[in-house]
């Protein structure tokens, strides 16, 4: 790598960086914000390298509030099965190795180099991950994981652990035509379909909960 460009690099990873839109990201500290009296960790499901991750524990420090925060991806990439259905759902091909250049020992390194190295992480396909890993009581969590299968799987074992009055967000649910991944929002559909919950969408964000207005 050449100096200047392994300068540039440094200096990119001195901060983190969040992977949220801004819109979304707004959505996500506010429901930080509004279940901050309530009983539970925070938990992400899909966080790459924990840039939103982050900045997300600096809000809460920022509020004075004490919560347990859970980190859950495959540190890997996608699960190719997964990704190869959401391929006939109109996911592009392109997208499959996006997010493979990861690792939980690098990310740990970025989170100490932030200095939010109490971000727990798990490295676990959630689709596979036994409930019991989750913490018991969850206030309010962010669903990013992009297919449809983990965005359902990861709903169905999150929301039986959610604090009354707390929040789920499932980033990925636009129709915008830029938006390259379609199975979020058919996973957080057949969700909320089968379990009777309103479907509701805020900046193409799916919502679970009445704390977002």
């Amino acid at each position: 790598m050449l100096p200047s460009l392994k300068g540039a690099m440094a200096l990119i990873l001195s901060q983190p960086l969040p992977e949220l839109r801004p819109e979304h990201m707004y959505l996500y500290l506010d429901a930080l914000w509004r279940t901050r009296g309530l009983a539970g960790a925070a938990v992400e499901v899909g966080c790459f390298q924990c840039s939103t991750s982050a900045w997300a524990v600096r809000m809460l420090r920022a509020m004075e509030v004490r919560r347990d925060y859970l980190c859950v991806d495959t540190f890997g990439g996608f699960v190719d099965a997964q990704f190869d259905q959401d391929v006939r759902r109109g996911t592009a091909t392109t997208h499959r190795r996006g997010f493979r250049f990861n690792s939980p020992r690098l990310v740990r390194r970025l989170l100490a180099r932030w200095g939010v190295p109490e971000i727990r992480l798990l490295p676990a396909d959630i689709v596979a991950l036994p409930e019991s890993q989750l913490p018991a009581q969850i206030a309010v969590a962010l669903v990013d994981v992009d297919l449809e299968d983990p965005t359902y799987s990861a709903l169905e074992k999150i929301h039986p652990r959610l604090t009354a009055g707390g929040t789920i967000l499932v980033d990925d649910c636009s129709v915008d035509p830029g938006n390259p991944y379609r199975g979020a929002r058919i996973g957080y559909s057949r969700f909320v379909e089968r379990h009777g919950l309103p479907e509701r969408y805020v900046f193409g964000m799916g919502v679970i909960g009445d704390t977002i207005v």
